[in-house]
């Protein structure tokens, strides 16, 4: 009888798996504050870094919401539907949504989804990241990376 509990390994790789590019970013900002001698530069670096790690655990709480409304919804429909849209704007959320959809068997239908949207693999800034409505210059969007916003 197979049991339906994640273990630690298993949460750890759906973790990896979902927020893997705020992960990735962390990494490298983590490596270039080594690769400087400056005090100043280096605090730079270790303040993205931890921008993406706040970031990287926002994304996974995101996941988590998603993936229970994909599973009581048994697909991508009602309020689930309606989350996964919300998660679109940018690559570190719908990275987080289509591994909701994946863990829940709905994989296929997810990213045939955003790609109905318009999205390619190399749309890796948000939705309107270089106009006068970026949301780099949006409260909201900084308290989403911070994981301030439920």
């Amino acid at each position: 009888m197979q049991t339906r509990t994640p273990t630690l390994l298993h949460r750890a790789l759906w973790y990896v798996r979902a927020t893997w590019p705020p992960l990735m970013l962390a990494a490298i900002c983590a490596v270039s504050a080594l690769a400087h001698g400056s005090a100043w530069w280096i605090g730079l670096w270790l303040l993205g870094t931890l921008t993406l790690v706040l970031d990287s655990r926002a994304r996974y709480g995101e996941f988590r919401e998603l993936r229970h409304s994909v599973r009581v919804a048994t697909g991508l429909s009602g309020e689930a539907l309606a989350r996964f849209r919300a998660a679109r704007s940018t690559w570190c959320s719908r990275r987080a949504a289509l591994a909701a959809a994946q863990a829940e068997g709905f994989g296929v239908e997810a990213r045939a989804l955003v790609a109905s949207w318009g999205y390619k693999p190399w749309n890796v800034f948000p939705d309107r990241a270089i106009s006068s409505q970026s949301p780099f210059l949006r409260v909201g969007f900084w308290r989403s990376v911070l994981g301030l916003r439920r």
